[in-house]
This record gives structure tokens, C-alpha cells and sequence, in this order.
């Protein structure tokens, strides 16, 4: 009697689990909703913009996103895959690719724990985001992006043949994943070029308001790079120390990083000499660039009000005698 209880009560468990898991998805899920006091912008966070993460052909990893709402009302939202590559173009770093495969592909092995979901202002998910890969995976990077968007079909509990007549606008958001296979994979890269931010001078009538770095990964795992920038003046002194943070850059892509200098008054010629390691195996790689700064107004100023001073002191010696009482 006693087990056939027991067998009765696993079974209304495991019927109640799995009603639940129907009629209360929310609850039966892993992710988690909050309340923030935030003000409104009409827009989204989306948490964290890049994720690095290191596994073992065969393995899996969950990470978390979350998303807040800052939009005063009810939206809806739903998650894509994208693939991304790198680029040579200083002003977009990175592109996706829609619904086309890189040859680093990542997008089919992000898997969320949802795909859509609706969010009240200020309200907060946080959401189980798998990253799995196959056990033939070769030692290399792979890069994918989990976009965050409002929903085209579905705007504010509204269907599409409702809203026709209004005008839709769709915000993109995407979170990247950055995943090296351990293994021999492929480490290289080079300084391309460093140079003052701007067009390039023989002179520069003021202080550079900093440097841009290029580098390039040759390889086929995404490279940080970091480093230092030191000034020198004409006299080898050091007069700045500028660092240049850790950055990423994805395979078969150059990488433009700009280091900014802080405004003061410089004169004289001046050495930048950038020491960046490359981000493996401790290995740095050196370059230098040498400039002149000559301030020409302040320095047309000056040069003006000595000339009015020596002359105005020589026109009184030579206008009026001194003599003695």
C-alpha cells in the first residue's frame, strides 16, 4: 500500500511538472526577470556587448545576457544568430553577415534558452545563452553574435496586419561571442602603421590630439594587443606615457585603435614610440614616429609684442634725453 502511494505521488509530480512547463513557461525556464529604477530613453541595454570564451573541441558553456528595457510601454523582442567577420575599414571594425556563414562560423551553435520575450519598462531578463561544439572542431576562432531586436511581427502586443498604417522602426542590438578551440592554433599579426590622428603634417601648428595604431591579424584566432605609447621630446626626456588598452582583433582583419593625448602646449620635436605585445606568447613588436609641433600664432604673437616692445623702448631712447637733476 505504502509503495503504491509512493508511485502515485512521483506520478501527479511528474504530471504537474510537465502542465506547468505548458501553461507557466516562465516559470519553468531558467531565465529571471527584475525590476530597475531606470529613467526613460526609448531604448535597450543589451549586457554584456562581448563575451570570450575558451573551450576544448567536444565542450559546452553557458554564459547569461540580459536585457532592459528603457522603452515606456510594453515591447516585444526576439533573438537571431548572426555570424561576423573582421574588417580593413577603420570606421566599422566589424560586420555581420545576416543570414550568410562565415568561415568562422559560430551562429548555429549559440543556442538561447528563448527566442522571444516582452519586456515592461524598466524591466530586466537575464537569459541561458549554450555555446556547444562539436567534437571535430579544429583548433581556431569561431565568431558569432546573439542580436537583440524588437519584434517586426509583434509590436506591443499588436500584430502586423494591425499596425501597416504605422510607421515601424526595428532596433538592432547585438552581443558577441568570441570563442578560441584550444589547440595549435594559428598566433600572428603585425603592426601596420602608427601616425598622429588627423591628416599627416610636415608641421603641426598644435599639440595631436593622439595616435591611431593599425594592426593586422594574420592568423586565424582573434588577437588582443596591448601596449604603451612614450613621448619624448627633443631632448629624449619623457613627457608622456599614454596606454594603449587591450583590444580584440578577429582573423584576416586589420584593426584600427586611436590613443588620445591630453591637450597642453608642446613646442619642439617630438618621438612616439609604441611598444605593443601582440597578445601571445608575451611576444611585443616596437615602431616609431617622430613630429614637430610649432604653435606658429602663439609663436607670431610673441614674436610681435617683442618687436613692439624693442621698438617703443627705442623710440623713447631716441625721442627724449635723459639728464641728470
Amino acid at each position: 500500500m505504502a509503495n503504491l502511494f509512493i508511485k502515485i505521488t512521483y506520478s501527479m509530480v511528474i504530471m504537474f511538472t510537465i502542465i506547468g512547463g505548458f501553461l507557466l513557461p516562465e516559470y519553468s525556464l531558467a531565465y529571471t526577470k527584475t525590476k530597475l529604477d531606470v529613467t526613460i530613453q526609448n531604448d535597450f541595454v543589451v549586457e554584456p556587448g562581448k563575451t570570450e570564451i575558451f573551450l576544448n573541441p567536444g565542450e559546452s558553456i553557458t554564459k547569461n545576457i540580459s536585457v532592459t528595457s528603457r522603452i515606456n510601454k510594453t515591447f516585444n523582442f526576439k533573438l537571431t544568430t548572426e555570424d561576423f567577420v573582421g574588417t580593413n575599414d577603420s570606421k566599422q571594425p566589424v560586420m555581420l553577415l545576416g543570414d550568410a556563414n562565415s568561415p568562422y562560423s559560430l551562429k548555429d551553435f549559440i543556442i538561447p534558452e528563448i527566442t522571444e520575450f516582452s519586456l515592461e519598462f524598466g524591466e530586466k531578463i537575464t537569459i541561458p545563452v549554450t555555446i556547444s561544439i562539436p567534437s571535430n572542431a579544429e583548433p581556431r576562432g569561431y565568431y558569432g553574435a546573439l542580436i537583440i531586436s524588437n519584434n517586426p511581427d509583434k509590436l506591443d502586443g499588436e500584430t502586423i496586419k494591425e499596425t501597416e498604417s504605422k510607421t515601424r522602426i526595428i532596433s538592432r542590438i547585438g552581443s558577441l561571442f568570441l570563442l578560441k578551440i584550444n589547440g595549435e592554433g594559428i598566433e600572428q599579426g603585425n603592426i601596420e602603421s602608427l601616425k598622429v590622428i588627423g591628416p599627416t603634417q610636415m608641421f603641426y601648428s598644435e599639440r595631436p590630439k593622439g595616435f591611431e595604431i593599425a594592426f593586422k591579424n594574420t592568423g586565424n584566432v582573434h588577437l588582443v594587443p596591448y601596449g604603451t605609447i612614450t613621448i619624448k621630446n627633443i631632448f629624449g626626456q619623457v613627457i608622456n606615457t599614454l596606454p594603449v588598452d587591450a583590444y580584440f582583433v578577429l582573423p584576416d582583419s586589420t584593426r584600427y585603435r586611436e590613443v588620445m593625448w591630453s591637450d597642453g602646449f608642446s613646442v619642439g620635436r617630438y618621438t612616439a614610440n609604441l611598444n605593443l605585445f601582440k597578445g601571445y606568447n608575451d611576444e611585443s613588436q616596437e615602431t616609431q614616429l617622430a613630429f614637430w609641433i610649432i604653435p606658429w600664432k602663439i609663436l607670431l604673437i610673441a614674436f610681435v609684442t617683442i618687436v613692439l616692445i624693442v621698438s617703443s623702448f627705442y623710440y623713447v631712447l631716441t625721442r627724449f634725453e635723459l639728464r641728470k637733476k
